[in-house]
């Protein structure tokens, strides 16, 4: 890309989460949506905040209408729950909306634009979606739209959540399903801004998805995803070796992961497209 596009990111996570995940090795999800947009845009101007910290202060001079966008991604948070490391975020969500920057979230970020705009989000009545998402398929709006751009009809991406969009507010269109969750992506109007966004995790490569793994071992086991630790341990390594060599069958088939997930410019897709629209 050409243009260098100034974006504010907003990591999602408290700093006591945040130093886990490090703890593991992984990155931060404003990192992790960081390295993907500098991939896609080198000179890209990235400002990171935190606003579950109280952290949402930008640098003084510096406006929210100063930049082209905002990206807010996952949380370990819940976005019903009234706590002002929450609260602060549905706050900043629909400041920067209102001052007209457009949005992308994946996850959280979904969640709370959707709060933020008057929309409701709930536990999942058929609990954790983790590791990938299944079977995406996109709606007929979806198909049109350009966060789709060159993105297939039905595909899969990495994914965590427990929590979904069980209402969407007024103006906002599905533009992604799938069996786990009616809303899997969705556009979101608010004040003069736009808010495009995704259940699943784009930004995800499976060394963070195995990270992420390691993280929550002890839920994962607990929730019968694996039989123990060391069942875990070989599904992580299975992951990490399948990201050094895609071209592995083996771990292609054992693990059920296609190019949709390998290819970097195929999974980032949406990101690409949105990261496109603010320099076009």
């Amino acid at each position: 890309m050409d243009n260098a596009p100034k974006i504010l990111l907003a990591d999602g996570n408290t700093k006591d989460r945040n130093d886990a995940m490090q703890a593991v090795g992984g990155e931060l999800g404003a990192e992790r949506y960081a390295n993907e947009i500098r991939r896609m845009s080198p000179n890209a101007d990235m400002t990171t905040v935190y606003p579950a910290d109280g952290d949402a202060y930008l640098p003084s001079g510096v406006a929210l209408e100063d930049f082209g966008g905002m990206v807010m991604g996952g949380s370990g948070l819940r976005a019903f729950e009234q706590m002002p490391e929450v609260t602060r975020q549905v706050d900043l969500m629909r400041a920067a909306l209102e001052a007209g920057l457009p949005v992308l979230g994946s996850c959280w970020g979904l969640q709370i634009a959707a709060v933020a705009a008057g929309g409701t989000v709930q536990a999942s009545p058929r609990g954790r979606e983790v590791g990938i998402a299944r079977k995406l398929a996109l709606t007929t709006q979806g198909g049109g739209h350009a966060l789709f751009r060159d993105k297939p009809m039905v595909f899969d991406s990495p994914c965590i959540h427990y929590d979904e969009v069980t209402h969407l507010p007024t103006g906002a269109v599905v533009l992604a399903s799938n069996a786990h969750s009616i809303v899997q992506a969705a556009t979101i109007p608010l004040g003069g801004g736009m808010f495009w966004g995704m259940q699943y995790h784009p930004e995800f490569d499976l060394p963070h998805l195995s990270k992420l793994y390691r993280r929550y071992a002890d839920d994962m086991v607990q929730q019968g995803y694996f039989e123990d630790v060391n069942a875990l341990e070989r599904y992580c390594y299975d992951m990490d070796a399948l990201h050094q060599d895609p071209s592995r069958l083996d771990l292609r088939w054992r693990l059920g992961i296609d190019d949709d997930v390998l290819d970097a410019d195929m999974r980032c897709r949406e990101i690409r497209n949105w990261v496109e629209s603010l320099v076009t």
